[in-house]
């Protein structure tokens, strides 16, 4: 348990801290694919590709919220020769972003004769965003997002960004689904 002391020296610490993201050039990721054999004999294939994620100071100047922009590529590829014809498929791009310290519950610092401070602090948090999706209805399907926005708000210490491309394709026997992440960097 933290002394008084102790939570007013860490909640110092917190306000005092600036904005540590800058501007700079987008940070490109190799590119990624995975892909699946079904059961109903169709070989699904999804990939990212020109991803960037583009890291830039918040407008709020805060050290307690991270934004950025995100740009990529995922494609899903159908081939094969399936024993069940495809009803219908879904190429879907998102984002997850991680927070370290989640401070969304508040934090109250009053200065009286003796320092009283309430820091609530939660446990990392991950999040998920849908960037775009697109029905898959031939041998290949794209989605490209150029510069869209991501941010995280009441977030203590780094916020970590991951991209995803999902493919999911149904017929009237099955299911299949083939996920494709790119690298995790720092927002």
């Amino acid at each position: 348990m933290l002394t008084p002391l102790r939570t007013g020296v860490l909640a110092a610490a917190l306000l005092s801290v600036g904005n540590a993201v800058a501007s700079a050039d987008p940070v490109g990721l190799e590119d990624v694919a995975q892909s699946a054999d079904t059961i109903d004999g169709w070989h699904v294939s999804v990939s990212l590709a020109n991803m960037t994620i583009n890291p830039v100071a918040n407008m709020a100047d805060t050290a307690f919220s991270k934004e950025g922009f995100i740009t990529a590529t995922a494609t899903a590829t159908l081939a094969g020769a399936g024993t069940q014809p495809v009803n219908s498929g879904i190429l879907r791009l998102s984002v997850q972003l991680g927070c370290q310290t989640d401070l969304r519950g508040g934090m109250d610092v009053s200065i009286t004769v003796i320092p009283a401070v309430s820091v609530a602090l939660g446990p990392g948090e991950i999040y998920g965003e849908q960037l775009d999706t697109q029905a898959i209805k031939g041998p290949a399907t794209t989605i490209s997002v150029h510069d869209a926005h991501v941010k995280v708000d009441g977030c203590g210490g780094p916020v970590s960004v991951r991209l995803i491309a999902t493919a999911h394709i149904s017929t009237d026997t099955s299911g299949d689904t083939v996920n494709a992440y790119g690298d995790i960097l720092q927002l």
